[in-house]
């Protein structure tokens, strides 16, 4: 089984990619096979809405997405999100990142296309804000949720911590390691 986790950080080394490394570690030792993805890295192009996905199941953009992220989500039998808050929604290449993933919507829902014959794929989401604001999260459950119901992922989980901002806070978080253990072992 893979675990393919998407880093939406653009800090290197930071906060959201310490969970992740700490979750596939975890998920490694279970004998999983796993891949981390660092949205930052890969070159896609933003969805512009032409609707080709909508009528033909593909998109139009040959790039990192195409030949990349959408190969390993459709593989992938659990999705790890990992990222930070901006503005209380994701960071923009992670954000262009789920607004490709039209495609896997079009083909379920305009399509009719059993993409995934019946897999029963899961999806966990671990986030990081800096603030306290009780809505902190909110934004980034929903469009998690929205971006696993059209790649056929279950929402099964998410560990997000209010209060973390600077570089290397996450890793003197109190019960970061053993909530991550508790998450993991639910796999």
């Amino acid at each position: 089984m893979l675990v393919l986790g998407i880093n939406g950080s653009p800090r290197y080394n930071g906060n959201s990619q310490y969970l992740m490394s700490g979750f596939m570690e975890e998920m490694k030792d279970r004998g999983y096979d796993t891949r981390v993805l660092a949205a930052p890295k890969l070159k896609i192009n933003p969805c512009i809405g032409c609707g080709n996905c909508e009528t033909k199941g593909v998109c139009v953009f040959e790039d990192d997405f195409t030949h990349i992220f959408l190969p390993a989500v459709i593989k992938a039998d659990i999705i790890v999100i990992s990222s930070p808050i901006y503005f209380y929604a994701f960071p923009a290449a992670l954000k262009a990142l789920i607004d490709r993933i039209q495609v896997l919507w079009s083909r379920k829902y305009r399509l009719k296309m059993d993409e995934f014959k019946g897999r029963k794929r899961k999806g966990i989401l671990l986030a990081v804000g800096a603030t306290r604001g009780k809505d902190l999260f909110d934004g980034l459950k929903l469009t998690t949720r929205y971006f696993f119901d059209a790649a056929d992922i279950q929402y099964k989980a998410d560990l997000c911590y209010r209060g973390i901002d600077e570089k290397g806070e996450m890793e003197n978080h109190t019960t970061v390691n053993e909530d991550i253990k508790n998450l993991a072992r639910k796999f």
